[in-house]
């Protein structure tokens, strides 16, 4: 891992942003950030959105889109993602109706990979985000086995070390397991104790040397800091970035 391959979530920022998304672009900058992902920002133009990004120095790696969204509009996303300046693309949920069974999952599996065929006409990468739910037994399977058998190659995966984590899986195992369709990873620890919260990179029990370690093998290309519950968004996500960067080579 590089430092210029660290990228911050901005959905963990996502309370700043509301208030003021200049200002909270130049605080994340000024963190060491020069790359972000996209998620849970009021609804600003693509236009607009892509100027203050570079007004602040950062770079657009990846946006996430709700599934529902693709399937009402997807000529409609694809045009903001290109007025971005955004290459790629990730859906972060699955629909209960798609996961009540493993037809449902390889359903839905196979909906993607048509959807990821359309939008690689348009230039745009397609992947998929977990949490912990895709890890649990299903019909003598699980939702993340059925995803990576059905799964067409160019679907990209974008696992989340810490829900892989609650789900009762190995993290370093997982980015073994998925490979070289493995293009992203979401660095959240978790903290110890019962609550079992997220915690910024290096303050929980996850092995992120480890971590880094098997992404880099597997050729991750984005290691994308994240906190769904942050404590102090600010200081949490400038402690993951020095934490990270010491890890980088």
């Amino acid at each position: 891992m590089r430092p210029d391959q660290i990228a911050l979530q901005l959905y963990t920022v996502r309370e700043m942003a509301a208030d003021d998304l200049r200002g909270t672009l130049w605080t994340v900058a000024a963190t060491g950030f020069r790359s972000v992902e996209i998620a849970a920002l009021a609804e600003t133009p693509a236009g607009e959105l892509a100027h203050l990004l570079a007004e602040a120095g950062l770079q657009p790696v990846a946006e996430h889109v709700g599934i529902e969204e693709l399937r009402a509009d997807p000529t409609g996303v694809a045009d903001r993602m290109e007025a971005l300046g955004c290459g790629r693309l990730i859906i972060p949920w699955m629909p209960d109706d798609n996961k009540r069974s493993p037809d449902d999952v390889r359903a839905f599996a196979s909906e993607l990979n048509g959807l990821g065929r359309q939008f690689s006409d348009r230039g745009i990468r397609l992947g998929y985000h977990n949490h912990a739910f895709e890890f649990a037994p299903l019909g003598g399977t699980t939702v993340w086995d059925v995803l990576l058998a059905e799964l067409a190659p160019n679907i990209e995966l974008e696992l989340d070390v810490y829900w892989a984590s609650i789900g009762g899986c190995d993290p370093v195992a997982e980015i073994r397991r998925a490979g070289s369709r493995l293009k992203l990873l979401h660095m959240k620890d978790r903290s110890s104790g019962p609550e079992q919260r997220d915690a910024p990179s290096g303050e929980g029990t996850l092995d992120f040397p480890g971590i880094v370690r098997a992404g880099d093998a597997a050729g991750v290309e984005w290691y994308v800091v994240e906190q769904d519950e942050p404590q102090d968004p600010v200081a949490d996500v400038a402690s993951a970035y020095r934490y990270l960067a010491s890890l980088s080579v």
